[in-house]
């Protein structure tokens, strides 16, 4: 069915300038992660108290020593997001954030793999961010 990697501008602070990033939509993945050296140089990079260990990749085991909160433009929307800091030569080469289903479920992505395209839709993600009051 084959992979699906795009670009999509990035930042982690409404300061700092947009950069763009691959991105690698895995519905396996339960989290999202981004590669050491597409991290450094942002804003916020968080150092947790312990590493974070992790199972998969290949039934590997790896870990996160650090957070990053990050912004990615879809359709024009700046939507936060967390990703876990990895060594770059955990994640492959062609891309710089795998992106969890969390992403995709906090934004109803839909996933589309025999066109290797995704359904992202404006209204979804404005829903997302809205702040709902009891």
């Amino acid at each position: 069915m084959g992979d699906i990697i795009k670009a999509f501008p990035v930042r982690s602070a409404s300061s700092e300038k947009p950069r763009f990033l691959k991105f690698y939509f895995d519905t396996g993945s339960p989290r999202t992660f981004i590669k050491q050296s597409a991290a450094s140089g942002m804003k916020g990079l968080a150092k947790l108290p312990d590493a974070m260990v992790f199972h998969g990749l290949g039934n590997g085991k790896f870990k996160a020593g650090s957070m990053l909160s990050i912004e990615i433009r879809l359709l024009g929307i700046w939507v936060p997001h967390l990703c876990y800091v990895l060594s770059d030569e955990i994640l492959d080469p062609d891309y710089d954030i795998l992106l969890g289903h969390d992403f995709m479920q906090i934004y109803d992505i839909q996933i589309q793999p025999k066109q290797r395209e995704v359904l992202i839709r404006k209204n979804s993600l404005k829903l997302a961010l809205k702040v709902r009051k009891s």
